[in-house]
């Protein structure tokens, strides 16, 4: 449960979710220095919110999060899956990365520490797709499909 005293850093690395509520009430934070340290109170009040204000945002916010939690993992098509296999090659994980273009895959042998594993299965064998905590929460409720056209991964609201 987010509070007024969270850092505005920490929230926005935690629950990518809120970034949207956070830029309607004016805070405009992702890649600001200060949200480093200031909370979540402290950057509202700089930004001219008063407490009733900061009170009603932190229940969105945390109304947004309780929605978020309940979302399904992002699911993979088959062909999806295939492509996916196709670029895991021997490695143990795929890794989803951020791109340009949203996302991208990469093989990878190891797992780093804080990564989630999203379980794939295929008609082969199963394999796990690694994320970071934050890239795993922007990918829920979606569907990773295969654009033959375009020859890339594209996600799409189930």
């Amino acid at each position: 449960m987010v509070k007024k005293t969270d850092t505005l850093g920490e929230l926005i690395q935690s629950h990518p979710e809120s970034a949207p509520l956070l830029a309607q009430a004016g805070l405009h934070c992702i890649g600001c220095h200060v949200s480093a340290y200031e909370s979540l109170e402290e950057g509202c009040l700089a930004h001219g919110l008063d407490k009733a204000a900061i009170d009603a945002l932190v229940v969105a916010i945390n109304a947004r999060i309780k929605e978020y939690d309940s979302l399904p993992k992002a699911y993979f098509s088959p062909l999806a899956v295939e492509k996916l296999e196709a670029r895991r090659k021997k490695s143990k994980f795929v890794r989803i990365v951020q791109s340009f273009n949203g996302f991208d895959f990469e093989p990878s042998d190891s797992k780093e520490a804080d990564e989630l594993e999203i379980e794939v299965s295929s008609k082969k064998k199963n394999f796990s797709v690694l994320a970071s905590p934050r890239l795993e929460r922007m990918l829920r409720g979606l569907k990773i499909d295969f654009d033959r056209k375009t020859n890339d991964f594209e996600a799409k609201r189930c």
